[in-house]
């Protein structure tokens, strides 16, 4: 089977910025970003930690991207980001990992508001969400809103 892993660009640390209001700044390894609220004193402080190495034959089963979105409340973690969905017109950004029929998202808006999807597996996203418990239509929906998402959106086949 071909690597055909996600690989962060030029490009999408400029429309992660551009989306999320704010200026990306490089460093060795990592791009970083800081989203502030001043309306409601909200910030956010998200790293793209680019090509992680993980120890052992885990270097070549997950994807070496994490994201750290962190907030005054705590910090959130997306390992293995294999895509990312800049939605520009709702001014947010959905990185998502996904493999072995689940995917992980972690959502971060520009105004300073920051989500975690985990587990879901790929069965809810083709089902009915009007049909759904409550307790996750909205995050579903949240996953159908990004189009690109779904867009050449494939799952590892089972083995």
């Amino acid at each position: 089977m071909a690597d055909m892993r996600f690989q962060f660009n030029d490009e999408d640390f400029e429309r992660i910025g551009r989306t999320l209001g704010a200026k990306p700044i490089r460093n060795d390894g990592s791009v970083l970003y800081e989203i502030v609220n001043p309306e409601v004193q909200l910030s956010v402080k998200l790293e793209i930690s680019i090509d992680v190495e993980f120890p052992g034959h885990l270097n070549h089963e997950i994807p070496g991207h994490i994201i750290t979105a962190e907030t005054i409340s705590g910090q959130l973690h997306l390992v293995g980001c294999t895509g990312l969905v800049a939605e520009e017109d709702f001014r947010e950004v959905i990185f998502y990992a996904k493999g072995h029929n689940v995917v992980n998202a972690l959502i971060v808006q520009s105004n300073a508001w920051c989500q975690v999807f985990s587990n879901y597996d790929r069965r809810l996203l083709d089902m009915d969400y009007t049909k759904m418990p409550k307790q996750i239509s909205n995050s579903v929906i949240a996953f159908l809103m990004a189009e690109g998402i779904l867009e050449g959106f494939h799952f590892d086949e089972d083995a």
